[in-house]
């Protein structure tokens, strides 16, 4: 029997409490974000960041591709699944907070695994495609009003059973209210839609934190 629970508190707590393994530099990484202010909620999930190391080290990933990096954490996990000889280039459109992201990086011994590229991110994936690159993996959670070109770009970034991960797929349940269309959340919504219908991947939508869209190119 299929069962949808409804997340109430009370489960987000014991979610919170249980989902996520204790890490001190994790932890100490979330803290220094938190005091940023507003901004901070543009950092990932701690569980969200946990996944992705899991997901790196059983697809046997050793090249991925970030787009959107902020301070660093969901960078520093996908560098902790990656093997000693794997290699992460994270993309993002501001220095700022790269300092921040590297004192952590450094911290965890992981700055070998990590390249930084200061730039537009389509502008950046289209450079990568024009030299050829390919990566095993690609995770998306930078400006949402260009997750349609993000998509379409990494399918050329990828091989056959590449994975592409993009955040923010459930956009606070905004994309299921019909009466919300900002620009933001027509943008996700149709891009779910998008991708339901797109025989060239399979895929997954998860409800981890604020939606996970998990997507394999067939």
């Amino acid at each position: 029997m299929s069962t949808q629970l409804e997340i109430n508190e009370d489960l987000i707590k014991y979610l919170q409490d249980l989902g996520y393994r204790k890490d001190v530099v994790v932890d100490e990484l979330e803290k220094e974000t938190k005091a940023l202010g507003k901004v901070a909620q543009m950092q990932i999930a701690k569980e969200q960041g946990q996944f992705l190391e899991i997901i790196v080290k059983i697809s046997k990933s050793k090249s991925c591709l970030e787009i959107g990096r902020f301070t660093g954490l969901s960078t520093l996990y996908m560098a902790r699944g990656l093997p000693s000889d794997g290699k992460i280039v994270t993309v993002d459109n501001s220095e700022e907070f790269l300092s921040l992201a590297k004192k952590y990086w450094d911290k965890d011994g992981l700055t070998s695994k990590i390249e930084s590229i200061i730039g537009a991110g389509t502008e950046v994936m289209q450079s990568l495609i024009d030299r050829q690159h390919i990566f095993d993996l690609i995770f998306i959670d930078a400006d949402k009003n260009n997750y349609p070109n993000y998509y379409e770009l990494s399918l050329s970034l990828i091989p056959t059973n590449g994975i592409i991960i993009i955040d923010n797929m459930l956009w606070h349940g905004d994309v299921a209210d019909n009466s919300k269309n900002d620009s933001q959340t027509k943008t996700i919504r149709d891009l779910n839609h998008k991708i339901n219908s797109d025989e060239r991947v399979e895929f997954s939508l998860l409800p981890l934190s604020d939606g996970l869209s998990f997507i394999r190119k067939k």
